[in-house]
């Protein structure tokens, strides 16, 4: 295992392909975008086919019923003595990509290497890491290397959207896939500099709806303007949100770069004049909730909120500071909150874990000069919070800049992959 080192062209070589293959890998089901994780899946097996049929590593797909083209890869190799370990989470689909919208200065879907610096959609999130765990499989086959305990490797499909949960982990988890992982630590990777992450936060997402009373904008008094409406509801939305759940003291201990949020993240608005007051208005956006929180509380408190607001409007009573809701004829505007999908749990990761002190240890070793710094994100995770409730020492880590999850000119040092792929021998050792 000490001999062991990144082979630097094979694993750009499969990078390139990952990346290229990103128009098809894109997972935004609202914008029609529905990934096709199997195109991902085969680049791997093709680097692992030959290891395959010699029995040095086992393969298996994990799809659900018709859906056999979004499938888990399932990578298992014998270790020399007793005990498992598993590298779980890392996945094959990718936001989206809109290089003249969002600015970008390069391809997204062509990785360019400049220097030390990758660049193109999946290089952090998370296509560099499904080819390092790629390039350490071949590696360790190639050369007769078994690790210390029992490995599975599980490359994950539906990670960045998955409205239908039956993909993806929820199968992988509810068929037993990762059940013999419960003696062990599974390291989950899909997170960036290093960290360790000691924690992760929950997230929902929400629409707010607001109906208005259109007309001339000359005669506002016979309108009510669902534009104005829709933001005096969600700005009352925050203030209660931020209340309600307010940093909380055990943030600081895990480390959270951020306290719990709801937010806009999205507007529509119909309307083709200037000069017509819009009779209806959509805002959607998230929460992100820290785990010493239950999500359940924020999503119906929320809906419930804004249906007082909505009672308070009907009673002709709104909030100071409001706009209008109602004509001068005595039509109403209305407010509803409802929620988009699933919520996802945050979690907070055993602190006195010995899967953390490994983990530690080996970022220590494999950054020398560079003291492992432990923190939290309100990024969310699926399914990590189950898995620990079922009995998992789950722990996480990732290589690559944070600061380039979901944005436009993506991109990650070569230097962080070596320095990962060293942290993941440690590991094994």
């Amino acid at each position: 295992m000490e001999t062991l080192a990144l082979n630097e062209a094979r694993f750009l070589g499969l990078l390139s392909e990952l990346v290229a293959l990103g128009p098809k890998l894109a997972n935004s089901p609202s914008a029609g975008l529905v990934p096709e994780e199997k195109l991902a899946v085969d680049a791997v097996l093709a680097r692992l086919a030959p290891h395959i049929e010699a029995g040095r590593v086992k393969a298996e797909l994990s799809a659900a019923p018709g859906h056999e083209r979004r499938p888990n890869l399932i990578l298992s190799m014998p270790g020399e003595g007793p005990g498992r370990v598993g590298f779980v989470g890392a996945h094959f689909d990718v936001v989206p990509a809109d290089r003249e919208g969002e600015g970008w200065t390069r391809d997204p879907w062509k990785l360019e290497v400049a220097g030390d610096v990758l660049h193109g959609r999946g290089v952090t999130d998370c296509l560099g890491h499904v080819a390092l765990l790629t390039d350490l499989v071949v590696a360790m086959c190639e050369r007769g290397i078994r690790p210390r305990r029992a490995l599975k490797v599980v490359l994950i499909a539906n990670e960045e959207e998955a409205p239908i949960p039956e993909i993806g982990l929820d199968w992988a988890a509810a068929s037993g896939a990762l059940d013999d992982l419960r003696d062990g630590t599974v390291y989950w990777l899909d997170s960036a500099e290093f960290g360790p992450t000691v924690g992760t936060g929950g997230m929902a997402a929400w629409r707010l709806e607001a109906t208005g009373v259109g007309g001339h904008s000359g005669f506002a008094q016979n309108c009510v303007n669902a534009l104005e409406l829709v933001n005096a509801t969600s700005r009352a939305l925050v203030e209660w949100f931020e209340q309600r759940f307010a940093a909380h003291p055990d943030e600081a201990r895990w480390g959270f770069l951020s306290a719990s949020t709801l937010k806009a993240t999205r507007m529509v608005v119909p309307n083709d004049k200037i000069s017509k007051i819009p009779g209806s208005a959509v805002v959607e956006g998230d929460i992100r909730l820290t785990p010493f929180y239950e999500m359940k509380d924020a999503i119906e408190g929320a809906a419930a909120f804004v249906a007082e607001l909505d009672r308070r409007i009907e009673a002709n009573d709104p909030p100071r500071g409001f706009p209008r809701t109602r004509t001068e004829a005595g039509e109403r505007g209305r407010v509803k909150l409802t929620a988009l999908g699933r919520s996802i749990e945050g979690i907070a990761c055993k602190l006195d874990s010995p899967g953390l002190d490994a983990l530690t240890a080996a970022i220590r070793t494999a950054r020398p000069g560079s003291e492992p710094r432990a923190y939290s994100m309100t990024g969310s995770l699926p399914l990590v919070r189950d898995l620990s409730r079922r009995g998992f020492d789950v722990q996480i880590t990732g290589f690559g800049r944070a600061a380039y999850y979901h944005a436009p000119n993506e991109q990650a040092e070569l230097e962080h992959f070596r320095q990962g792929y060293r942290v993941l021998v440690e590991l094994l050792k």
